[in-house]
Order: structure tokens, then C-alpha cells, then sequence
């Protein structure tokens, strides 16, 4: 499929720019360094995120009729992807990123008109409609996707991971919708994160080309799946229920759900940093990293399956609702304590 050639060429360009900039890295002290929460061993460039960027912009260059009216996206990925550099270079407040992270999805919402109006049916009474609602809650949504992300960047190839099983959904449902421009941005972006992902997967071939994505990936790659998630849901004909989208970006959510409530009962910062995340526990439970990654990988996998193959299927989207909340709760109860999780999961082992 031509579809495809873009994705071709974004895995390579980033594979070969993670290479060719490791030593400018090291001259730019653009490295993350071992010490405090962080466990690797030796210092690691951060490039990935750069390279990711770069390799999606030159492959979308060589097919530049499919931008359209996404132009204003890749705009806003260009400016987060300077912040994030800006921040691995000389780490910026969160404050400060913060205020990039809202302006970015003011933006969207304002200029591009590009925002929540429709939450689908819900609970069975007909579309919850935003209306005066729909900025705010499309501003709410967007930092939390960004951040939950953000925040699964702690272990090698997961948020890589996760964001590339998301994509592989959004690519389905643009194909299934007849959205070619936004099917072409899509495997684009893919090939790059499948490039970058080759230096940053677990895996003992990698050797000393290890790599991490930074600020600058992850906030690229959480603001692209806020606007696809937007993107494929809010169209006035053929649409993908909202619905569904919880469950493909199910996984972040639950644990950026757990991760707020836990800091706000022990009174502590919602944004305070801790290694109490999902793939923290499973680690501190026993698994080793490349096993964390693959269970945490399979199951947004299967959360994604789940509400695709139910919207397929015709399942009422209230109870695919209903269903994912179910979920949620089941997921709080169990990491809500990760101390009593931990301590149950070692006697049984």
C-alpha cells in the first residue's frame, strides 16, 4: 500500500538520525544522567524525541499533499517538540511546561476549531453535548493525555510502546472512515516511533545505542494522540464513538486516574514525581523490566480489542461505558495501595 511508504521512510530517517546524533548529544550535554529515581547505569542521550520529530516532518514532506488541514497540528507538534528539547537541555519548571502544554491545546480548540463537542451516548439518553463546556473539557483532556504519558516514560519502550498500539488503532479507524489525510500523518508518525523504538526497546541487541525519547517525545506524542483521539471521534458523519477511545487510551488513563487520587489523599502535589506508577509496581512486584513492558503492552492491547471489536459488534455504547468504569474501579482498588499490593503479591510467590 503506498499508505505505507511514508511509515518506511520515518522508521529509517529516525533510526538513522538516533545514530548520527549521539555524539552531538554528548557536546550538548543533551544526556540524562544516572542518579536519584532514575535506574540506569550509564548516561543515555536524549534524542529519540528529536529524532522521532524530524523523521516524521521529512517523511510527510515527500508526500505533502496529505498535510491539508492538519498543517495546524503539525505546527503545535513543532513548538512542544522545541519546549521538550528546551527542558532536556536545562529542565524547565513544570509550571512553565504547563503553560506550553495549554496554550498548545488552546490553540487547537480556538484557531483550529478542533475540540470535544459530542461525548456520544453515554447513558442511553441520546449525545451528551458539551456546548459551552467544550473548550474547558477539551483543554482538561488534553494535558492529562500529554501528561499521563509523560508519565509512563519511566520505563524503557513503554510509553513508546503504548503510544504506538494507540496509533495502530487510530490508523485502523482512519482507514475503516475513509480519512486519508489523517491516515497518512498517522502511519507516518508510527514509523517514526517503530524507529525510535528499535534504541529504546529492552532488548540485548541494542547494545550502547540505548536511547530515550525525553520531553521532547513525549509531549509530541501525547499531544498527537489527544488530537487524533479529538480528530476521529468529533465528525459529522461516519465517526468513531468517544467511547471507544477510552479504551484505546485506556491503560494512561487508569493509571493517571490512580497515580492523582493516591497523591491527593496523602496530600501531596498531583504533579509530584514518584516510582509508584503502574510499571514501578509491577517491577517492585518481581518482574524483570522486558516482562513489565510486554504484560503492560499486551493489556492496552487488549483494552484497545475490547472496545473496538464492541463498537464493531454493535454493543450499546453505554454499556461499553459502563464496562470501562467497571474497569477503572477494579484497576483503583487494586493499585490504590501499592505497599499491600507489593507485600500480598511476594507471599504468594
Amino acid at each position: 500500500m503506498p499508505v505505507l511508504v511514508p511509515s518506511l521512510i520515518a522508521g529509517c530517517l529516525t533510526a538513522a538520525l538516533i545514530v548520527l546524533l549521539r555524539r552531538p548529544a554528548e557536546r550538548l550535554h543533551l544526556i540524562d544522567h544516572p542518579g536519584g529515581r532514575k535506574r540506569h547505569s550509564h548516561p543515555v542521550p536524549l534524542t529519540g524525541g528529536i529524532a522521532l520529530t524530524l523523521g516524521f516532518y521529512a517523511a510527510l514532506l515527500m508526500s505533502f499533499g496529505a498535510l491539508g488541514k492538519l498543517g495546524l497540528l503539525l505546527g503545535l507538534i513543532a513548538v512542544l517538540a522545541l519546549v521538550g528539547l528546551i527542558d532536556d537541555l536545562v529542565e524547565a519548571s513544570p509550571r512553565a511546561k504547563l503553560a506550553v502544554q495549554l496554550l498548545a491545546a488552546l490553540l487547537m480548540t480556538t484557531w483550529g476549531e478542533h475540540r470535544l463537542l459530542n461525548l456520544g451516548d453515554l447513558f442511553g439518553r441520546g449525545p451528551v453535548l458539551l456546548h459551552g463546556w467544550s473548550i474547558p473539557f477539551t483543554l482538561f483532556a488534553t494535558v492529562a493525555v500529554v501528561n499521563g504519558i509523560n508519565m509512563l516514560d519511566g520505563l524503557d519502550g513503554l510509553a513508546g510502546g503504548l503510544v504506538a498500539v494507540m496509533l495502530a488503532y487510530f490508523g485502523t479507524f482512519a482507514f475503516w472512515l475513509g480519512e486519508v489525510e489523517s491516515l497518512a500523518v498517522i502511519v507516518a508518525l508510527l514509523g517514526a516511533v517503530l524507529g525510535f523504538l528499535v534504541f529504546n526497546v529492552p532488548h540485548p541487541w541494542r547494545g550502547r545505542w540505548r536511547t530515550f525519547m525525553g520531553d521532547a517525545g513525549s509531549l509530541v506524542l501525547g499531544f498527537a494522540v489527544a488530537w487524533f483521539t479529538i480528530d476521529l471521534t468529533q465528525r459529522r458523519s461516519a465517526a468513531v464513538p468517544p467511547v471507544v477511545m477510552l479504551w484505546v487510551v485506556g491503560l494512561v488513563l487508569f493509571d493517571l486516574f490512580t497515580v492523582t487520587v493516591r497523591r491527593l489523599l496523602r496530600r501531596r502535589s498531583p504533579v509530584a514525581a514518584d516510582r509508584a506508577h503502574i510499571h514501578h509496581l509491577l517491577q517492585r512486584c518481581g518482574l524483570s523490566s522486558r516482562t513489565t513492558w510486554a504484560v503492560l503492552i499486551a493489556a492496552n492491547l487488549l483494552l484497545g480489542a475490547i472496545g473496538t471489536v464492541g463498537w464493531r459488534a454493535g454493543v450499546a455504547q453505554p454499556l461499553l461505558f459502563g464496562a470501562y468504569l467497571a474497569m477503572g474501579v477494579v484497576y483503583l482498588a487494586a493499585f490504590i495501595r501499592p505497599r499491600w499490593l507489593i507485600r500480598r503479591y511476594r507471599k504468594s510467590a
